[in-house]
């Protein structure tokens, strides 16, 4: 099994006719927490976030398929299945979810990707898709759940940054790096249902570095960022075919999202820090005027939200500095990835093993939260995960078998939201909550089964393997995402 190294991302499209219907069938009332208000948007107040019923703790999960998963099922979506995770994850006191609000297609199949794609070219929307999304706002804002609409995305799994450049230049192939298959060797003998396997660099792949040289000409090419806004623009002005809203003053969503991990476009001559993830300082970086610029945009036309970057925060205290200052940009992101940053081995057992995840952890929340203090900001773990233990995987059929136990996640979670809780806590920091990669909800590889458009929506992108990061509803780092949204709302209750 080949493991790729570079950092999570948050992992043919037929013809379809506009959905005639916008009334979400077979939807329930909420039977937990509060319906958001239209008007009842959330402010940053010094490092915090309120409401009109106070103060706000963001006890999120990633679930980055909403759109796809609540759209009609001549798209490959499946409704009563949001439903019931939506449900799902408001029992355990989810009340922030972070989504796609882009995908992009191509003139011919292109793999690795989430199909349909909502912009199927530039300006052409797929409007069944669109009114998935529509569907996600609505059923969200009924549980008192509130977004992150990540508006594009470095990585191949949504199209993204590629996608843009790609249609820039004549339709120019995409280096593509190695990613997931799930059509490759070894399969099971029933169509559809798995396994599949890594890409090879050299072979059927491209390295990150090419890719990522070629993704981030998306900061300067004009026509590309003219398409980028155009998509912007849609976004925030689209009427809720549900519920009447247009989005842009609609406070079920509370940020709008640059993308998702967009990368410094300065190539370093080294890199820095103990796992040689520090970048050095490079002001002249395209990434800098691109952030300034397009969060100015946003705030143009949506002044009531808020806004963030998308930014892992990996690349040390300079890179996260510059991105986010900007009073456009109301508050920093990090993203914690021990198993991809080199950090931890999923498939090594050992006690030493997982201490070491731990203490990066901690250290990267109380870094990042100084960081954050330096320019008054307050800050978001927007994503973090472990595999499952994994090693007890070694010689079956699949290396992400759900039946894997959790002992080491479970215990990295405890530590890692542990130490976001106790930086709300304290007197002087400025963490504002945790959102754990990504909701796989009923998903298991053992029982997938790829639908017409060949997408099993794993909480994995489909560039990754389905399985390596994902919660299932009976996972118990379900029970630790809900034991904080207890805890926290014990302190602010006293």
């Amino acid at each position: 099994m080949l493991l790729p190294t570079w950092p999570l991302a948050l992992t043919a499209a037929a013809v379809v006719p506009p959905l005639v219907s916008a009334i979400p069938h077979g939807s329930s009332p909420p039977t937990l927490g509060r319906g958001i208000a239209a008007d009842d948007f959330v402010s940053v107040d010094g490092y915090k976030l309120k409401d009109r019923q106070g103060t706000v703790y963001l006890t999120g999960l990633n679930y980055w398929s909403c759109m796809n998963l609540a759209a009609e099922g001549h798209v490959g979506g499946n409704y009563s299945r949001f439903i019931t995770e939506l449900d799902q994850m408001a029992a355990h006191g989810v009340n922030h979810l972070r989504i796609m609000a882009s995908s992009e297609g191509a003139p011919t199949w292109q793999p690795f990707r989430m199909y349909p794609a909502l912009q199927e070219a530039p300006g052409a929307y797929n409007e069944a898709v669109f009114v998935g999304l529509d569907r996600c706002l609505a059923e969200m804002g009924k549980r008192g759940m509130r977004a992150t609409m990540t508006l594009a995305n470095e990585w191949q799994w949504s199209g993204g940054f590629g996608q843009y450049v790609s249609w820039a230049t004549n339709n120019s192939q995409i280096p593509y790096p190695s990613s997931w298959n799930l059509t490759a060797a070894p399969q099971r003998s029933e169509p559809g249902t798995g396994w599949g396997n890594y890409t090879v660099e050299g072979v059927d792949a491209d390295s990150y570095g090419n890719f990522t040289a070629y993704a981030n000409r998306f900061y300067t090419i004009p026509k590309a960022q003219e398409w980028y806004h155009a998509h912007i623009e849609k976004i925030l002005n689209r009427v809720n075919t549900v519920n009447g809203r247009v989005y842009k003053e609609d406070a079920t969503v509370m940020t709008w999202q640059l993308a998702n991990e967009p990368q410094p476009a300065v190539v370093p001559t080294e890199s820095l820090g103990p796992y040689s993830l520090e970048l050095p300082a490079a002001p002249e970086d395209a990434i800098i005027p691109w952030v300034k610029n397009t969060s100015t945009f946003i705030k143009s036309l949506a002044p009531s939200q808020l806004v963030n970057v998308g930014f892992e925060g990996k690349q040390g205290r300079w890179y996260y500095q510059a991105v986010h200052n900007f009073s456009s940009v109301d508050y920093g992101t990090t993203h914690c990835w021990v198993q991809n940053w080199g950090v931890y081995d999923m498939l090594n057992s050992s006690s030493t093993n997982l201490e070491a995840a731990k203490s990066f952890a901690t250290a990267f929340v109380a870094n990042s939260s100084e960081w954050s203090k330096e320019i008054g900001k307050p800050v978001f773990l927007e994503e973090f995960g472990m595999a499952r233990n994994n090693w007890e995987n070694e010689g079956k059929e699949y290396a992400y078998l759900s039946s894997a136990g959790t002992s080491n996640k479970d215990a990295y979670f405890t530590t890692i939201i542990g130490a976001v809780m106790d930086d709300f806590k304290s007197g002087n920091g400025t963490y504002i909550g945790s959102c754990p990669w990504a909701y796989g909800g009923l998903y298991r590889p053992e029982t997938q089964h790829a639908n017409a458009f060949g997408e099993v929506w794993a909480g994995d992108p489909p560039h990754e393997a389905p399985g390596w990061y994902d919660l299932y509803d009976t996972d118990e780092a379900m029970n630790i995402v809900h034991r904080q949204q207890q805890d926290i709302a014990g302190f602010l209750s006293t």
